[in-house]
């Protein structure tokens, strides 16, 4: 039987309310008492509030808290338990899936195994909030989901997030896009090689569709203790998965080398740069004579060319860069290379070469002289090829002189005549008096090795050594001016001539 009291506070509540209004209705008909009834009916309402801020609530008792080392424990042994949420509701017998090995389990055996890993932790952690840290996320497991199914149990503790503590597990939701026997694949790859263990396929949709969202895990942080090899194909899955996450970096953690029929992987040193085994064999060759330590040769897959880097014209501009111009060999080799290559490509080496010296004498620097003058002659710009093959060569033609381009006359004509009849003459032997028209010899003599050496025809050498044509009134007037500033002196007699008829007929 229910007994009835009564409630003091409400009555002092009431009470004071009732005082009040009277006190106003009496204000209102300005009643004699109307003073006392409105101050009597604020004096009870104050002290009702002033009693009623001392309050007593209950407190429920401090919860055990899971730990992280306790979790642990019990994402050990998930391996045994069971990753269906539908199954069991109505008694049934359905099949769930084991979240990592795949294998199915009736819902007896379900409730089963629940019972012996959930349950041996239900008496500290049935109610548990999961200790604030990095790791875990508070979640309160009563409130979370309906237990009316044994497979509930399962539900909270993915719903703990206890499948992350597991330290080899490697989540990727894009990774459903992946082919049932693909994805079966990729899973032992990453368990053989990078010791990380991914979910069974047929548990991604559910893992998708946790309220605790799993963190996925940084692809950069993948890391391997030794190498070890790898088929095409797997190297070939291996890139697919990649793609699928828009993960490019792969490479700049790794490198793949091909080793017979079989690709090693291992992990990258600080100097090593991977560098796509489809380039040309020119540039293979380069790379394993010169930089045999620092670029790592991929295998030719195709799948691989989108992941590295460096290839095609920067890396041969790297070449360009780190080359020695001292090594005949290398210097060769690399012009070799960028005979092929953009005209801007090809400049850079002509600018790693300040002066090329030829010792007519000697022959010494001839290889370096036969190698530019191919360079130069494989630019598109045949003009910008001339100047820049001319601004580098240096002739010495004994002991004492040396000789540049620009110091050669190319004048077969021994007069040269001004005037509209020609009435005005001056004699090249007046021009140049130290010895300059006999520089078109020696430049002549190494065209003719030149072409012995089948570097080229002879037209297509005379034009690089700008000696296609013979030389116009303006060129010597050019050159002239240019000897005379070289040896610093004052034109002669036959000079100045030449110089004034030039002015006024040109």
């Amino acid at each position: 039987m229910k007994k009835k009291k009564l409630d003091i506070f409400n009555l002092f509540y009431s009470g004071a309310a009732v005082v009040i209004l009277i006190g106003v209705i009496a204000k209102l008909l300005e009643w004699p008492a109307q003073d006392i009834l409105i101050t009597g009916g604020l004096a009870i309402e104050a002290l009702v509030f002033g009693v009623s801020a001392v309050k007593f609530v209950e407190v429920e008792a401090k919860q055990e808290v899971a730990t992280e080392a306790t979790l642990s424990k019990v994402a050990d042994g998930l391996g045994n338990l069971v990753g269906g949420i539908g199954g069991g509701v109505n008694g049934g017998t359905d099949t769930f899936i084991n979240i990592q090995t795949g294998t199915g389990v009736a819902d007896a055996q379900q409730a089963a195994a629940i019972g012996n890993v959930a349950g041996s932790v239900a008496t500290n952690a049935a109610t548990a909030q999961i200790a604030p840290s990095p790791k875990s996320v508070s979640i309160d497991i009563n409130n979370s989901m309906p237990s009316n199914n044994p497979a509930h149990s399962l539900w909270q503790l993915e719903q703990m997030d206890i499948l992350s503590l597991a330290k080899d597990l490697f989540f990727q939701p894009e990774w459903d896009h992946l082919a049932s026997e693909e994805y079966a694949q990729i899973s032992k790859l990453f368990k053989r090689v990078f010791d990380k263990k991914l979910p069974n396929k047929e548990a991604l949709p559910f893992l998708l569709q946790f309220p605790v969202k799993l963190p996925i895990p940084e692809m950069s942080k993948l890391s391997i203790d030794s190498a070890h090899d790898l088929s095409n194909e797997e190297v070939e899955l291996l890139s697919k998965a990649f793609d699928i996450i828009n993960y490019n970096s792969f490479l700049e953690h790794f490198v793949l080398i091909q080793n017979g029929d079989s690709i090693s992987i291992r992990p990258k040193k600080a100097n090593e740069v991977q560098i796509f085994g489809g380039e040309e064999d020119a540039i293979l060759h380069h790379a394993k004579q010169f930089y045999a330590n620092d670029f790592i040769i991929s295998p030719n897959l195709d799948c691989l060319a989108s992941m590295i880097k460096l290839k095609g014209q920067a890396l041969v501009e790297l070449f360009t860069q780190k080359i020695s111009v001292k090594s005949e060999d290398e210097f060769i080799s690399l012009s070799n290379i960028l005979l092929t290559q953009p005209d801007d490509v090809k400049k850079k080496l002509f600018n790693k070469v300040k002066k090329l010296k030829y010792n007519l004498t000697t022959a010494a620097g001839y290889t370096y002289l036969k190698t530019l003058a191919q360079s130069a002659l494989s630019f598109k710009d045949a003009m910008v090829g001339q100047e820049l093959f001319k601004n580098i060569i240096e002739i010495q033609v004994d002991d004492q002189n040396t000789i540049t381009l620009d110091d050669v006359v190319n004048c077969y004509a021994d007069t040269i005549y001004f005037g509209p009849k020609n009435e005005y003459s001056v004699v090249l032997n007046e021009l140049f008096v130290n010895g300059e028209l006999n520089n078109l010899n020696y430049v002549n003599s190494i065209i003719e090795k030149l072409v012995n050496d089948n570097i080229a025809t002879k037209s297509k050498l005379l034009e690089v050594f700008n000696m296609k044509e013979q030389d116009s009134k303006k060129d010597v007037f050019n050159k002239l001016n240019y000897h005379l500033n070289k040896t610093n002196t004052s034109p002669s007699g036959a000079q100045l001539a030449f110089i004034l008829l030039y002015k006024q007929y040109s």
